[in-house]
Order: C-alpha cells, then sequence, then structure tokens
C-alpha cells in the first residue's frame, strides 16, 4: 500500500523531472546506439513524447497544479500542457523547442502513439526532440529545486542551489552521453 506521503513524492515536480530526464536517456540512446532507420524510429519519437510531457507535468507540478489535473487534463496532451505551462510562466521557448514540441503533439494522443508517416519520419531528426526536452528540463531546474526545497527537503537535503547544480549536472552528462553515442 502507498501511503499518502509516497504518493506526494511520487508526484512531485522533482519526480516528474526525473521520468522526463530518464524518458530522454533511453530515447537517445535507442536512436544513437542500436542505429536504428526512421521506420523504425517510432519507439524514439514515442519515448521523446513521453519526456516532453513530463517535463511540462514537472513544471505545472511545481506551479501547483494537483496531480489529479495532471493525469486528468494533461495525459497524453501536450499541446495543453505546454500551453498551460506558457500560461503559468514557462520561459518562451526557442522557435525549434516550439516545433518539435507542437509536432509530437499531434501524434502524442489519448488513445496512443500515432505513427509519424514515413516522409515526416526521415525529413525529421530525432535530435530535435532530444533538444528540446533538454531545453525543457533545464529552463524548469530552478522552479523544480525551489519546489523540492519548500516543500520537500529536510535538514539532511542539500541546498536549493546545490539541487540546481546536481540537476544541471545530471543533464548536462546525458548530453555528452548523446555525443559519444
Amino acid at each position: 500500500m502507498i501511503t499518502r506521503k509516497a504518493e506526494l513524492r511520487r508526484t512531485a515536480a522533482l519526480a516528474y523531472w526525473r521520468y522526463a530526464h530518464d524518458y530522454l536517456r533511453v530515447a537517445q540512446e535507442l536512436y544513437s546506439k542500436h542505429e536504428v532507420s526512421y521506420a523504425e524510429a517510432q519507439p524514439v519519437y514515442h519515448l521523446a513524447a513521453q519526456a516532453q510531457e513530463f517535463a511540462l507535468k514537472a513544471f505545472l507540478r511545481a506551479r501547483a497544479v494537483p496531480p489529479e489535473a495532471l493525469t486528468e487534463h494533461y495525459a497524453f496532451a501536450l499541446d495543453a500542457a505546454f500551453d498551460e505551462a506558457r500560461a503559468r510562466g514557462l520561459p518562451s521557448p526557442p522557435p525549434l523547442v516550439l516545433g518539435a514540441v507542437r509536432s509530437l503533439a499531434a501524434h502524442h494522443r489519448p488513445e496512443g502513439f500515432v505513427r509519424l508517416d514515413p516522409a515526416s519520419a526521415a525529413s525529421t531528426d530525432a535530435g530535435l526532440f532530444f533538444d528540446a526536452v533538454r531545453w525543457l528540463l533545464d529552463a524548469i531546474v530552478p522552479i523544480v529545486a525551489e519546489d523540492y526545497a519548500t516543500y520537500y527537503s529536510d535538514e539532511a537535503s542539500p541546498s536549493k542551489e546545490s539541487f540546481m547544480l546536481r540537476l544541471r549536472a545530471d543533464l548536462s552528462a546525458t548530453a555528452r552521453e548523446e555525443a559519444t553515442l
């Protein structure tokens, strides 16, 4: 049985940030290490869409959106989550990030991930989707760290600044991993 405390930690902004980061790492590894073709890359696009969704949920959760609302209104709804995050103060993304989020949003739906057609897949570099996730995760690091420091930390926890450095180090390592794969 999951306790209330465990459930709060599982649905904290930090948890969503980590889920997004994990999905990003897996997508990058699958794409780069296994040299998948465009036709085989559908799981990569799906993983990248999930990573974007979790990054946006991390931001929204840090902005006090309840976990139930994240599940009810923003599950498999990248456009809605992105628009809500921007309305709640997500920094304006570069055009490539905006394009990557909007591109995957058309395929990431409640009824399941809708396959990218071969022409779209062949003309889309999955790296753009990875870059969009990294940008989202980096942009929300201060908000996620503040949320953690305010609601979940204790005397043994790192400071907000130290925590931000750790999250950014994780993100930087992920970018280096992609470059070496």
